[in-house]
C-alpha cells in the first residue's frame, strides 16, 4: 500500500504541531524529524508498509559492539518497559515504536514521543555507563555544591 498525498500532509501536520513550530521535512518518508531530548535525539519517520507506520526511534548508543551482556540487558529492559522495545542493530543501541499512520491522533503521537524520549534520555547515559558507545548529546557538566567548594 503506498502512502496517498492525504496521509503524508495528516502525519506531517500531526508532527509540526508536536514539535511546535520547529522545521519539519517536507517529505517525513525521505528524512525523519529530529528532537532532542537531553543527551538523547527522537526520530520521527514515515515509513511505507502495509498499512503506512509511523515510526519514532531513537539510537541510544552509537559506535557500540554487540555482546552477550549487552543483550542481556536490552532483554531484561524490554521485559519492564511497555510501548517500547530497545535492540542492538548496526552497531547501534535503538529504542523503538511505531504507531498506525491512519488512526494516528494528537494524543497517540504525543503520549509514542513522550515516553519514548523519556526512555532514551534515562537510559542512553545508564547503558553508556554500563557499556560505552557514543551519546547522541553528551550530559551538561555536573556543577560542584557550594558546600564543596574551597
Amino acid at each position: 500500500m503506498s502512502i496517498d498525498d492525504a496521509l503524508r500532509a495528516k502525519v506531517r501536520q500531526l508532527v509540526s504541531d508536536y514539535v511546535g513550530g520547529q522545521p519539519v521535512p517536507a517529505d517525513l518518508t525521505a528524512a525523519p524529524a529530529a528532537i532532542r531530548s537531553g543527551t538523547a535525539v527522537l526520530y520521527l519517520r514515515l515509513i511505507n508498509n502495509d498499512p503506512p507506520l509511523v515510526r519514532v526511534f531513537s539510537p541510544l548508543l552509537q559506535k557500540i559492539d554487540c555482546s552477550p551482556e549487552l543483550l542481556t540487558e536490552l532483554n531484561e529492559l524490554n521485559g519492564r518497559l511497555n510501548f517500547i522495545r530497545l535492540f542492538w542493530r548496526d552497531r547501534s543501541v535503538i529504542a523503538s515504536t511505531e504507531l498506525l499512520a491512519a488512526t494516528l491522533d494528537p494524543i497517540e503521537l504525543t503520549n509514542a514521543c513522550d515516553w519514548l524520549a523519556d526512555a532514551a534520555d534515562y537510559y542512553d547515559v545508564r547503558l553508556h555507563a554500563q557499556f560505552g558507545g557514543e551519546l547522541a548529546f553528551a550530559p551538561p557538566p555536573t556543577s560542584a555544591h557550594p558546600a564543596d567548594a574551597p
